[in-house]
């Protein structure tokens, strides 16, 4: 893996050092370089056609699998829009279905959702960490702490521009700042995870 430097934080520079890299691979040099060059400007136009069809796309890339219920959850996707956006991916040889979400765990009825893997690039871990967070995000525990740590991030920890928080200051948030149907620690608990996906150190 190639670790860029701190000076190459702005997305350009990243996506500059992901093409040299890309162009630099024996597999590409060896190929017609006009051709090859025309046939990476035509597929990158495809997978970005659309802001949500690149949003998927970045969003798979960085984790392996997915399914249309966390396309919505994380990035707030529409319910139909999920749909489509895999099914224009699949269209594209982007990803395939993998597996169906084992309906055994499941409450809500009507057809099984899929899980998708990036081809060629998702293990069966990514394919299980899927599967795990779909169920996590079909709790209304989950969601709401979800709510409570994005609303605590945007609130309280980036307009004081740290890095880290402790794990008190998450359950006094809870406390003082929500009305919820559930105990506080467990909403508490679910959130520091969230904050810590972020980035934030949450010292306990």
């Amino acid at each position: 893996m190639v670790k860029l430097p701190r000076h190459d934080s702005i997305p350009v520079l990243y996506i500059v050092r992901a093409f040299r890299i890309l162009l630099h691979n024996d597999s590409i040099i060896s190929r017609n370089k006009l051709t090859t060059d025309r046939e990476i400007l035509a597929a990158c136009g495809r997978i970005f056609s659309s802001e949500w069809m690149g949003q998927a796309f970045i969003y798979l890339c960085r984790t392996g699998a997915v399914t249309a219920w966390l396309l919505q959850v994380q990035l707030g996707m529409p319910e139909t829009t999920s749909h489509r956006v895999l099914k224009q991916l699949m269209a594209l040889e982007v990803v395939e279905p993998v597996i169906k979400v084992p309906r055994r765990r499941m409450k809500r009825s009507g057809p099984i959702p899929k899980v998708w893997g990036l081809r060629g690039h998702y293990t069966q871990e990514d394919v299980a960490k899927a599967i795990n967070l779909h169920y996590r995000t079909l709790s209304p525990k989950y969601r709401l702490a979800r709510e409570v740590a994005q609303s605590m991030l945007s609130e309280y920890i980036q307009p004081r521009n740290v890095q880290e928080i402790t794990y008190r200051e998450i359950v006094a948030y809870v406390k003082n700042n929500r009305r919820i149907p559930f105990n506080a620690p467990d909403i508490a608990e679910l959130a520091a995870d969230y904050i810590h996906e972020k980035g934030i150190k949450v010292w306990r």
